[in-house]
C-alpha cells in the first residue's frame, strides 16, 4: 500500500501528539486553543498516520504552524520533511504569506534547512525551550529536502 499525505481530524493528531510532544500530558492537554478551526494534516504509512501537523490561521496572509508530530521509529528518514515541505506548498498555494512556528530548541536545525529563521527571543513552557522562527514564503526555495 502506497504512502500519502492527507488532511486528518485533530483526533487522529492528538494521539501522535501526546506519544512523541508530550508523553506524561492527558490527551485533552495536548489539545491547543483553536484546535478546532486548524487544519491538521498526516503522512499515512500502511493505513496508520506517524507523522502529524496543524496549521492554525492567523490574519489573511500569515499562519502558525504547530505540533509537529513524528512517531520515533520514523524520525530521521525524511517523513516529517516531506510533510513539512507538502504543507509549505499547500500554504504558498493558498497564496499565504509567511508562516511561523515556536520550535523546541532542539528541532531548530530541522526548521533551519527550510529556511526558517529566528524573529524572537527563546522562552521556555513546561520545561521545553522554544525558538520563534518564522518563513516568508513568498521567497521560499523549494529545493529543500523531499526525501521520504
Amino acid at each position: 500500500m502506497a504512502d500519502f499525505i492527507q488532511q486528518i481530524h485533530l483526533n487522529d493528531c492528538l494521539k501522535l501528539r501526546k506519544e512523541v510532544l508530550w508523553p506524561s500530558a492527558t490527551l485533552q492537554e495536548c489539545t491547543e486553543e483553536g484546535d478546532d478551526q486548524a487544519l491538521h494534516f498526516g503522512y499515512v504509512k500502511d493505513q496508520h498516520i506517524i507523522s502529524c501537523l496543524s496549521v492554525f490561521y492567523r490574519t489573511p496572509t500569515r499562519y502558525q504552524i504547530r505540533k509537529f508530530a513524528t512517531q520515533t521509529a520514523y524520525q530521521n528518514q525524511g517523513i516529517g520533511s516531506y510533510l513539512f515541505k507538502n504543507v509549505l506548498q499547500e500554504l504558498i498555494n493558498k497564496q499565504i504569506e509567511t508562516v511561523y512556528l515556536n520550535a523546541r530548541t532542539t528541532a531548530v536545525r530541522f526548521y533551519k534547512k527550510f529556511q526558517f529563521q529566528a524573529f524572537d527571543k527563546e522562552f521556555s513552557k513546561k520545561n521545553v525551550t522554544f525558538l520563534p522562527m518564522e518563513l516568508d514564503l513568498t521567497k521560499w526555495d523549494m529545493k529543500t529536502p523531499t526525501t521520504k
